[in-house]
Order: structure tokens, then sequence, then C-alpha cells
């Protein structure tokens, strides 16, 4: 992902850096749309509590659909399209951290590597030499991969995931956030910033919210700027 194309970056970190200003922000605010469209729906019903029985049962009914839809469907929809969105540009970023140090050393190409996906530039880091495990946040940037997963092929349904032991655990022990946010007595127990797990139709799914998938813009960013780091000490 390229915010500017125009723009001359002296390096790949200074572009991540800019570009996640413009990510994290828009994330962030994004939620408002359906806070404002709360106002709005309360206002609506408000007002016609000084309308006639017959109008506030059509309110009611109003009230119960559109409740729904704010309140369960949006937040849902706009969470996992940003868990989605991230892993995304994160699997982007690694393709161009990748690129490089196969123009400074082309001993293995990229299209060598047999994985696919984010395992595929995982790997390729790792017979490059690249301690993955050293660079900061990579637990949390795996925690939230396997989230995303589990999204992705069963709506977040943990029994019908491969890793549905370890995302119990990473729910559990908060495995996706760092030592800073578990940590912190109000973050730590706030449903508004944990995943939690939920009964549903199909058994145990998880369930986001919109203040981690913001925390996870800041984690790439830190994680893909740090891992430059490291590939540049290392072939620089």
């Amino acid at each position: 992902m390229v915010i500017n194309s125009e723009k001359k970056y002296s390096s790949i970190e200074l572009q991540i850096e800019e570009e996640f200003v413009y990510i994290s922000d828009y994330i962030w605010k994004n939620n408002r749309l359906i806070l404002e469209e709360k106002k709005r729906e309360e206002k609506m019903y408000n007002m016609c509590e000084k309308s006639s029985s017959a109008d506030m049962d059509i309110a009611n009914l109003r009230w119960e659909h559109e409740s729904f839809k704010i309140n369960k469907v949006f937040p849902y929809l706009t969470n996992i399209s940003n868990l989605f969105t991230l892993i995304s540009i994160l699997e982007h970023n690694l393709f161009k951290l990748a690129s490089e140090i196969e123009k400074r050393d082309n001993s293995l190409l990229i299209k060598d590597i047999r994985k696919t996906g984010l395992n595929k530039f995982f790997d390729y880091f790792r017979k490059k030499g690249i301690s993955l495990e050293k660079v900061s946040l990579f637990q949390q940037i795996q925690a939230s991969i396997k989230i995303r997963n589990c999204f992705f092929h069963a709506s977040g349904v943990i029994s019908q995931s491969k890793d549905d032991v370890e995302l119990k655990n990473i729910v559990k022990n908060k495995l996706y956030f760092n030592k800073k946010y578990k940590d912190n007595p109000r973050i730590n127990t706030d449903k508004e910033w944990i995943i939690s797990i939920v009964e549903s139709d199909f058994g145990e799914q998880l369930q986001l919210t919109h203040n981690y998938t913001f925390v996870l813009s800041l984690y790439i960013k830190d994680f893909l700027k740090d891992l430059c780091v490291v590939i540049g000490d290392k072939y620089e």
C-alpha cells in the first residue's frame, strides 16, 4: 500500500511510518460513523415518544431493527474489515522487504519458498538468517494472524479452526497484547479493548473490538519498522 505514490521516500521504514499514521487514524475514526448513526436513530426514536401510540409502535419496531444493526452487524463488519485490511497490508510490506533483500542477495529467491502467504515471507526471512522472534511484537503479530485466519475460514467460530486450542489460550492470557497493555488495569478488563469468546449458534466464537484493531495497527507499524532495522543492520 502506498498512500502517496508520487512522494520519494528515503527508506521503506519512513514510508511505513507515514502510511500507518493514516491507517491508524482511519481505524480510530471509522467507528464514529457507527456512533453517529446510533445518535441519529436515538434522536428519531425520542421524537416519536411524543407521538401517538400507533407511531410509537412503528418506532419500537424500527428501533428493534436498527439497534441490532448498529450494535451487532455494523461493528462486526467494521472490525473484521479492519483486521483483514491490516493483515493484507502487513503481507504487502513483508513482500517489499523480502524483495529488498533479494536485490542484495539473490542466493535464495522468494519464489523458491514453497509456503504461501505470510508464512512464505516469514520462512524466507528465517532462511536468510533473520530471527523474527527477536523482532519486537512478533508474538502479537502471530496471534493476530491466527485470529484473522479463524475469521477468514470460519467467521470466528473456534471449533472450526485448526488453531482452536491455541486461540483459546491467546484470548485467555491476552497474548494479543504486549506487556504494556496487559499490565494496564483499565485495558486489561475493559470490554471495549479485549477480545472475548461468546456463544453462537455454531459454538464458541471470537468477538473483536474496535480498539483492538486500532492497537493492532500500531503493533504492525512498530513490528515492520523494527524488522527494517534488523534487515538494515544485516545488509547495509
